[in-house]
This record gives structure tokens, sequence and C-alpha cells, in this order.
């Protein structure tokens, strides 16, 4: 199932920082011509294949998103039959929903054994859906394998939904340490993302490396070899901040990272909302980092 290890290949330990604290949560300042980004979650619990997906979609609308929330983030470990997608477990208004080629299959995949089996998936998707195969795929596979990924996915979904989304999501902590040695350079990554329709990045603050999405340096490495030359659209597919710092720190930094997302014209903007697959906290439990995140999904913009 889902997995975020984040194996201290490049240690970034925190020693004698001053965090700042903030009296309250504050809207986001601009200006009227401002194009806020969808504000969304994953929200779950462990086990992972137990929990009520609708009981926890419902627990985050109220806690962090004040009814506001609107794109879930969701998961298949595989192309699914219809009627058995994970998406159809809550009334999210919209889905970023993401699968795999059966048993990782990626070969198979690419060459074509999977078509049917994804055709009548995507024919069955939801309005508003944006979707993706092998998120997070630098850890698995070189740039010019998922290029050819990529190409499948695109051929089949616009030969049935050419209104569905594909995006590629990516993860910023291989873009910063290269730790499985597929990201040396932007090969095959780069023409992924410029047939896909928007680019996605999974980007973390763990204990041992926290930063502000702004400070990030997987973030501006992905940046700057991926989005801006492809030229497309972008959005934060997954943010999560660890709790080790306290709600004042965690606070501080959601705002500056929505401040950021903003002014650099982010689509959309996740939270990873949950605990799952993970050895520290990411909940938003607290009272000031929860109406903080309110105030994102107040500002950001609505479906329908």
């Amino acid at each position: 199932m889902i997995r975020r290890r984040f194996v201290a290949t490049v240690v970034a330990l925190l020693t004698g920082a001053t965090m700042m604290v903030v009296a309250g949560p504050a809207a986001v300042a601009g200006s009227g011509e401002e194009r806020f980004p969808y504000v969304g979650a994953f929200a779950g619990d462990d086990p992972p294949d137990d929990y009520d997906r609708q009981l926890w979609w419902d627990k985050a609308q109220e806690d962090i998103g004040h009814g506001r929330l609107t794109y879930r983030r969701v998961f298949d470990p595989t192309i699914p039959a219809v009627g058995e997608e994970d998406w159809r477990k809550t009334d999210a208004p919209c889905n970023f929903y993401s699968v795999k080629p059966p048993d990782k299959d990626v070969q198979g995949y690419i060459d074509g054994l999977y078509d049917d089996r994804l055709r009548a998936l995507v024919e069955a998707l939801p309005p508003c859906t944006v979707f993706t195969v092998y998120h997070e795929p630098e850890d698995n596979m070189s740039g010019q394998t998922f290029y050819q990924l990529m190409s499948k996915t695109v051929d089949v979904v616009k030969s049935v939904r050419p209104d569905i989304e594909v995006w590629y999501v990516a993860m910023a902590y291989q873009w910063m340490t290269n730790s499985k040695g597929n990201v040396a350079t932007n090969d095959g990554w780069l023409d992924a993302a410029k047939i896909a329709d928007g680019v996605g990045i999974d980007v973390y603050a763990p204990r041992w490396y926290y930063r502000s999405m702004e400070e990030d340096e997987g973030f501006w490495r992905w940046w700057n070899l991926i989005k801006v030359p492809s030229g497309k659209k972008w959005g934060v597919s997954e943010r999560g901040i660890s709790a080790d710092y306290g709600e004042n720190a965690r606070a501080s930094m959601l705002r500056d990272d929505w401040r950021f997302s903003v002014r650099m014209g982010a689509e959309m903007f996740l939270y990873w909302h949950t605990n799952i697959g993970m050895d520290e906290e990411w909940w938003l439990l607290g009272k000031r980092e929860r109406q903080v995140y309110q105030n994102m999904a107040a500002q950001g913009r609505k479906v329908g």
C-alpha cells in the first residue's frame, strides 16, 4: 500500500533553528486577480485497507475543510474492475485518482495488456477527475520507461474521455536526493511531462528535513527541470508537514506554503491528512493549524 519512507540518505537536521511562533490563523492576502488553487486532502487511517473512507473524508471536511474541500486524493494499487474503484467510496466533489499496473507490470502495461481494463476504468470516471498512473515513479523506473507508460496512458484515456486530465505526479524527495539513480537528468521525465495535462509534486517536510516548500531543494530542482520547461500547469498533489516541531511551526509553514502556491500559480493544494505508512505524525490535530487549513479551503477555488 501507500508508503512514504524518508530514508535519510541526506541528513538535514535542524540545529539551533528558531521556529516562527504565530498568534493565530490569518487569511492569505492577495489581489482580486489572484487565481487560488483548489484545496483538498487525502484522509485515512491504519490499517489502510479497512478504514471507512466516507467516515474519514467527512471528518476531514469538518476538521480541516469546514465543508469546503474540493479534491480527495485517491489510490488504487491496481486497475480495479468497474464498480470496485476507491473513488466510489466517498461523495467527494472531485477526485485526484491514482492507479498502478496490475502486479506493477509496467512492461505489460506499456505493451497494451491492460488497455481494455484501463479503458473501462476511464469510461466510468466521474466528472472533474484528475488521473494518474504510477504516481511518484522516479524511484521505480527510468525516465524513458515512464515516458512510454505516460504515452500509453494518455493515448488510452483521451481515446475514450478527452475531458479527463492526465497528470504526471513526481516525488520531490527523489529530485533532491536521486537516491535510486533515475533522475540524474530529466531525460524521459520531461518528455512525459510535455504530453501530460499537468504536473503534480508530492513534497514533505519530515523531522529531518523540515523546510517550507519555497525552501525545499527537491521542489526547486523539479520545478527547473520539469515544470518550467514543460510549460504545464502544476499543483501540490501531496503535502505533509511533520508535527515534531509543534503546532505553531506547522501552522506558520502551512501559511507560507499557501502563499507560495498562490504566488506560483498552483492549480491545487492537497494535504496528506493521515498517518498511513508513516513513522511520524502528519494529521492536522491542533486548533490553530486546522483553522489555517480551513482558511485555505475557504479561499480555494470551488467546483461547479
